[in-house]
């Protein structure tokens, strides 16, 4: 669900930044949704979830709060996502070309600044209301 709102959220940021608000972003942002789902979905699945989980449980300590485990969580995502992202639109947007470097430190800037607030303080508690509405405390069972 994370990686849904995510990449949705992101994908309009970043047409908005680049091309301008106008009334057709939701359209476009629509449209361009599904491969930045894949992408996005392929990148936290094999990458940036099983290594960021294994830094994750090395940052929280004990006495962290909920709410600081779930900003360093947020964070360590954040900073693998934003980069691998802003990574594979830099190339999709000036290929493997002179321009590349700037464009993705320009482009990991601009997410980043964006993603981490985003992730903290909306997706974070909007996901997770939602994820116990569908699945309410102690209605996931192992067998």
């Amino acid at each position: 669900m994370y990686v849904c709102f995510m990449a949705f959220v992101m994908t309009g940021y970043n047409i908005t930044v680049h091309q301008g608000f106008s009334a057709d972003i939701i359209k476009v942002t629509w449209l361009s949704f599904p491969p930045t789902f894949i992408v996005a979905f392929t990148l936290e699945y094999f990458i940036v979830g099983k290594h960021g989980m294994k830094l994750v449980f090395r940052l929280h300590k004990h006495h962290h709060t909920p709410f600081q485990k779930r900003a360093i969580t947020a964070l360590v995502f954040v900073a693998g996502m934003a980069t691998l992202m802003s990574l594979c639109f830099s190339i999709s947007a000036v290929g493997f070309s002179k321009e590349l470097p700037l464009t993705w430190c320009s482009n990991l800037a601009i997410n980043a600044v964006f993603a981490y607030p985003l992730i903290v303080f909306v997706a974070g508690p909007l996901v997770g209301f939602v994820f116990r509405k569908i699945f309410p405390e102690g209605s996931i069972v192992d067998l």
